[in-house]
């Protein structure tokens, strides 16, 4: 009986904790607190034969009105090559860019990652041997507060900015399931790291 009920106490702590982190990715994608920084960089999404994907597209305008606003000088791109495509995310990105007028000496890119936190350790990498220790992280608004989080445990100070015209945001049972789906991903990273 003992057991029964520590048991029940238990599922009942679990189930309020992943409310409270519900929560807070909720409340992290709603934070608009945009400091100046030394890099933007933009978490890459699927890329269609060429051109950034919808979701993708309005990462890359946000990043793009940032590095207009004089928020950083240098613009890292994330994402690799998908199946059965010959262009990384990241790749389509700096094009998509160049074409607004960015400058390619502004632009990095990490195209070999497939998980956030890949990209973001191999932006590690890519950065060692330049003055970069501040960033603004470019995402969707269900995304920030792992990548917050992974740029904490990276050592980097950051700030996050969300997507602000992210097709996502458009339906918000659409955005409901994003965010669930994410707090299943924010447990896999804190105990699988991935």
């Amino acid at each position: 009986m003992k057991i029964k009920k520590a048991l029940k106490v238990f599922l009942i702590l679990i189930l309020i904790y992943n409310l409270f982190l519900f929560c807070s990715i909720y409340y992290y994608s709603r934070i608009e607190k945009i400091l100046k920084a030394d890099a933007i960089v933009v978490l890459g999404a699927s890329q269609w034969n060429g051109q950034p994907s919808p979701v993708f597209k309005a990462r890359l305008d946000h990043a793009y009105d940032l590095y207009s606003g004089l928020y950083a000088d240098k613009l890292i791109l994330t994402g690799g090559i998908g199946k059965g495509e010959n262009l990384s995310e990241a790749e389509v990105g700096k094009r998509y860019l160049v074409s607004k007028g960015v400058k390619k000496e502004a632009i990095l890119m990490e195209e070999k990652g497939w998980t956030s936190w890949q990209s973001l350790n191999n932006v590690k990498d890519i950065i060692k041997d330049q003055y970069v220790e501040s960033f603004i992280l470019v995402s969707d608004g269900f995304h920030l507060m792992r990548l917050n989080k992974m740029g904490n445990d990276l050592g980097w100070k950051v700030t996050t900015s969300p997507t602000p015209d992210s097709p996502i945001l458009r339906n918000k049972w659409t955005e409901f399931r994003y965010m669930l789906r994410e707090l299943g991903v924010y447990w896999m990273y804190l105990f699988f790291k991935v």
